[in-house]
């Protein structure tokens, strides 16, 4: 694999958004659903890398193990308790560090599984809308910005609070940059391959709002209940 020309390929298509650019990465012959899936394994990588360094900061800010350590020792208390305290202690310290474990291995099958997946969904609502593209040629297209932008958020995930702001206008552009993706590989006009791109999240969005409105009538429920007793 030539990382040289797969770099420059994400920077080509981070930097120049537009429909000429993808034209120009769907002629090339590196445009199969091969390259993509090794693409956003190395992206899985990375995220998975990253997920397991946030969690361990954020495991180091929440815990304060070793600050705790030193209180407890200094504590006016009886020896038997003070060693509960500290078993107590390390066993969440453990605790934390199956959570490094579990982000990294969750990260690492979720990252591809998830664009694979959000891949199938576009092709599927595209060829709804008369698409003539196929799934490699497309997944590929969505490749070259995805991939780059997964290890950004990833990496800038880590810092606290930083990350989410910057994700959420990161996240704009890539919605743009899977408007051309979708419209060059499927040669569709630009209201069918807008509708591509929002349909799914205007389906996550009603679902979401479904379940905030069946937990407020349960809450709701709950409380009627209560205040007849």
């Amino acid at each position: 694999m030539d990382f040289g020309a797969m770099i420059q390929t994400w920077i080509n298509v981070l930097t120049h958004p537009g429909e000429a650019v993808f034209q120009e990465e769907r002629a090339k012959p590196q445009a199969t659903l091969a390259n993509a899936i090794i693409w956003i394994i190395v992206a899985g990588v990375f995220a998975a890398i990253f997920a397991a360094i946030g969690a361990a900061i954020s495991s180091a800010l929440g815990t304060g193990t070793g600050l705790a350590q030193t209180f407890i020792s200094q504590m006016d208390l009886p020896p038997e308790a003070r060693q509960e305290m500290m078993t107590a202690l390390a066993a969440r310290t453990a605790g934390g560090g199956a959570g490094i474990f579990g982000a990294l291995c969750m990260t690492l099958f979720v990252v591809p599984i998830a664009f694979l997946l959000g891949s199938g969904i576009y092709f599927v609502i595209a060829k709804m809308f008369g698409g003539t593209g196929d799934f490699s040629e497309q997944t590929y297209l969505l490749s070259t910005f995805s991939v780059p932008i997964i290890i950004v958020n990833a990496i800038i995930g880590v810092v606290p609070y930083l990350g989410g702001c910057v994700t959420f206008f990161i996240s704009i552009y890539q919605l743009v940059l899977a408007y051309f993706a979708i419209k060059v590989s499927h040669n569709l006009s630009s209201g069918k391959a807008i509708m591509t791109i929002l349909i799914p999240i205007l389906v996550v969005f009603a679902c979401v709002i479904c379940g905030f409105v069946v937990m407020f009538v349960t809450v709701l429920g709950a409380a009627g209940l209560s205040g007849n007793f």
